[in-house]
């Protein structure tokens, strides 16, 4: 039986939430009508996601139609209810919110995040903002069949709605879980059910998400995804990974670029970076100590994270003097960088055995890194497949312990700043629809 029930007005709407928890390792389907849902055929999933193909019918007709999919599932244990909203508040969100609220128990109540982070939409001051423009002045107002007149989230819904609707700012949503708990928990205590919550980030989206699960509130999560995912982590137990989500970045670029680059991958996603101490992997005394220890703080953290990896610099003081160290050792420059080198692709290929099949894909940046990854690997080498970007090319590992894996090179001075990003979401497309032979 489902513990996830996502009503969505639209098809592409209902499978952008789903495939945010099916990321997650839930296993999602996607339906284009109650009517094709069957509860024995599909009682392997834990989410469900049903189109009521709503969003340009009257407010009426939406209201019966997601009534009629809230009355089937609501006497089914299941553990929460998304409300899923367009990304720009297209269509009749405040019937389908009281559609909702009015077929669940009474203490229920609706909360509205209607931020999506990674996809430019956020929301400040009670405002959606699109790329940073107000959602008033985007195309989305001028839409032929559901125009949208105001970014003001709260008004948008109340307009629609026949409850009232009360609002969480940002600042006091960057108080933390504890306050916002106790915030969340007056605001139900006076009888308010729909809260609208301001966020910026997949972080505040978390905060919120934990505060709500530390109340013990029973709520409808209504979003375009993020908040849904928040949630239902908070509130469903999290399945064993599926074999081969998870990317592994092994970066030995010291360039300001690659910084660059790594950030604007951490805004965009929720990303574990380990940072070594470069100078330790050269040196035969500390060598072995340093790498067993980032393998050990990699496996420590990596649960919650689908995109993990391992770096040399976090910033330009980091950066070793070669020459230096090359003198003082009486070997090359180039043998300083290999000692490097191959100490990180030590570390990636140990990360990797310890933690049997879950790595699904590699992303390697720098050329000296990509050898020793695939030496470390016993690889034969790569079969080159596409061009993600100029430079950076995607491909499946040859031979060796890994054959077949999925693996982006990329020069350490190539690309913009979205560049990583662009390599890591290609990536993990190609980690999603398959697997690779652990041998």
């Amino acid at each position: 039986m489902p513990e996830v029930v996502i009503i969505a007005d639209d098809l592409t709407g209902a499978n952008a939430t789903s495939v945010l928890l099916s990321r997650s390792g839930y296993r999602a389907a996607t339906f284009l009508k109650l009517d094709a849902y069957d509860e024995k055929t599909h009682s392997d999933f834990k989410v469900i996601s049903i189109s009521t193909d709503s969003r340009g019918i009257s407010k009426n007709m939406s209201y019966e139609r997601v009534s009629e999919v809230t009355n089937f599932f609501k006497d089914k244990k299941v553990k929460l209810f998304s409300k899923r909203i367009d990304s720009t508040l297209r269509g009749n969100i405040g019937a389908e919110i009281d559609a909702v609220l009015d077929h669940l128990e009474d203490d229920t109540i609706a909360i509205v995040v209607a931020a999506f982070p990674s996809s430019g939409r956020i929301t400040i001051g009670g405002y959606l903002m699109v790329d940073s423009v107000p959602l008033e002045n985007t195309d989305v107002a001028k839409d032929p069949k559901t125009p949208v007149d105001t970014s003001y989230v709260p008004k948008l819904i109340e307009n629609q709605s026949t409850y009232p609707v009360n609002y969480i700012t940002l600042n006091q949503v960057l108080k933390g879980e504890t306050f916002l708990k106790e915030k969340l928990l007056s605001y139900k205590e006076k009888g308010n059910k729909i809260i609208v919550i301001d966020a910026t980030t997949n972080e505040d989206i978390t905060i919120i998400a934990k505060a709500i699960n530390s109340a013990s509130l029973k709520v409808v999560a209504v979003d375009p995804g993020p908040f849904t995912a928040a949630l239902t982590k908070e509130f469903v137990d999290k399945p064993k990974i599926v074999p081969g989500q998870k990317v592994m970045l092994t970066i030995g670029s010291v360039s300001n670029l690659t910084r660059k680059q790594l950030e604007a991958l951490k805004i965009k996603h929720d990303c574990l970076f380990e940072s070594v101490n470069s100078a330790t992997l050269i040196y035969d005394n500390t060598r072995e100590t340093e790498i067993d220890k980032i393998v050990k703080r990699l496996i420590d953290q990596m649960e919650n994270y689908n995109i993990l990896g391992v770096v040399t610099t976090t910033d330009e003081t980091q950066v070793l003097d070669l020459h230096e160290i090359a003198q003082n050792l009486g070997i090359t420059e180039d043998d300083v960088t290999l000692k490097i080198s191959s100490g990180l692709a030590i570390i990636t290929k140990r990360f990797m055995e310890k933690t049997d099949t879950l790595i699904g894909g590699l992303f390697t940046s720098g050329g000296d890194v990509t050898v020793a990854v695939c030496k470390e690997l016993q690889s034969a080498g790569i079969e080159v497949k596409d061009e993600v970007l100029p430079l950076a090319a995607y491909g499946r590992i040859i031979k060796g312990q890994y054959d077949h894996m999925p693996i982006i090179t990329k020069g350490g001075l190539v690309g913009e700043t979205n560049a990583i990003v662009k390599c890591i979401e290609y990536l993990l497309t190609k980690v999603s629809t398959g697997y690779h032979k652990n041998i």
